[in-house]
């Protein structure tokens, strides 16, 4: 009698056909945690992309590279995660310090991609083709490390062009660097430049956020010789609100205003979020923690062909706003998942104050466009700020 032959065992999820793992995914119960299958299925996740199977919800992930998936799960450990320093404004990029410099990492496909040293940036005049001598760029370097920046906005725009907001503290500056992938210099722009505060890449353009709240289109030209970016010109395309960051009211409140860019679909938002901060008693250098409940938002959208924001009352039932210091996303949501029409965001972000006691600690909320109202998607989560904060994640 002929022996069947042995039946192939995929040897790990890596071999499972994306038509088989939509397939049998796609009708897991509602209860299993699909987070934890896009952490370590690939297939998984094509399969989502393709429309073969719901996607999975956002991820939020801690410092200590602790994720949790919403509406609501256990907490399970990202080892792909340890480490990060920063988030990348796109995609799901984190930022990790190397020893020449630093690289970004996909944690679900661990795909690599490096970026210079902030150390190494060279200057050029908005407009000009001639870059710095090596001579200029020396005595640059020789001022030393507090001179140095802090790359606070990082965005992956394209296979060939990487975007930052520079933030010279000891200057009280900020400039607009870019880069290729791989390269081994960042490009910046020797300007009087507003203090930036937000940068996007929307429908193949860089835009820039200024104090204010006045937009600024980026052009970025190319070396045709190195294929290194520059910037090339920095032009206002649509004026402020006039509104100043911060307000002082008679009984010891301080309204802080924070703006965030936000590219959604075929439109460029603004996102304004006020945030009530009482001073502690006889302190006016330290305030009280912040309750999430102080926060409200208005959203605006880039009237192009106006050149000003028109205000938004609503993002629609299937649109839900990501928000932290680092990341910004708008996505289409399930109403069996997530309600829509709402904004999730990140509170006591000390990038924008630093009066932040040491006993402060970070948490996830949620804004209703609709009532106003904030409540706390996950009650019991919480964190220490350190070098590194919380941040969105996309499986």
């Amino acid at each position: 009698m002929e022996k069947a032959p042995p039946s192939r065992q995929p040897a790990s999820w890596a071999d499972i056909p994306v038509e088989l793992a939509g397939l049998v995914l796609g009708r897991l119960p509602a209860h299993v945690d699909r987070v934890r299958f896009a952490a370590v299925c690939p297939q998984w996740r094509v399969a989502a992309r393709q429309g073969n199977v719901p996607p999975p919800m956002p991820m939020l992930l801690l410092p200590d590279a602790t994720v949790y998936s919403l509406p609501g799960s256990k907490p399970f450990h990202f080892p792909a995660c340890t480490g990060y320093t920063n988030a990348c404004g796109t995609g799901n990029w984190l930022v990790f310090s190397g020893k020449d410099g630093c690289f970004l990492k996909d944690p679900f496909t661990n795909e690599t991609v490096t970026v210079p040293a902030l150390s190494r940036t060279r200057f050029q005049h908005v407009g000009q083709d001639d870059e710095f001598s090596d001579e200029a760029e020396h005595e640059w370097l020789g001022m030393g490390e507090g001179k140095l920046p802090d790359a606070y906005k990082i965005i992956f725009c394209s296979p060939h062009l990487i975007a930052a907001i520079f933030n010279y503290r000891s200057e009280l500056i900020t400039r607009i660097a870019v880069c290729q992938p791989g390269a081994s210099s960042w490009w910046s722009v020797l300007v009087n430049d507003p203090q930036f505060v937000d940068i996007t890449f929307h429908q193949g353009k860089l835009y820039a956020l200024g104090r204010g709240d006045t937009l600024f289109a980026v052009d970025i030209s190319v070396d045709h010789s190195t294929g290194n970016p520059w910037v090339s010109q920095i032009q206002q395309v649509i004026g402020g609100l006039l509104c100043s960051r911060m307000k002082f009211l008679p009984d010891v409140v301080l309204i802080l205003r924070v703006s965030y860019l936000v590219e959604s679909h075929c439109a460029v938002l603004l996102v304004r979020q006020e945030i009530d901060l009482r001073f502690k008693a006889g302190n006016r250098g330290s305030i009280e923690i912040p309750e999430a409940e102080r926060s409200r938002f208005e959203v605006y959208e880039a009237n192009f062909g106006q050149s000003q924001w028109t205000k938004v009352t609503t993002l629609g039932n299937d649109q839900v706003l990501f928000l932290c210091q680092w990341f910004c996303r708008s996505v289409n949501i399930s109403h069996n998942e997530i309600p829509g029409d709402r904004i999730f965001f990140v509170d006591n972000d000390e990038r924008y104050y630093s009066g932040y006691g040491k006993e402060a600690s970070g948490s996830c909320s949620v804004y209703g466009m609709r009532n106003g109202e904030v409540s706390t998607p996950l009650p019991m989560v919480s964190w220490k700020p350190g070098k590194a904060f919380a941040t969105w994640l996309f499986p």
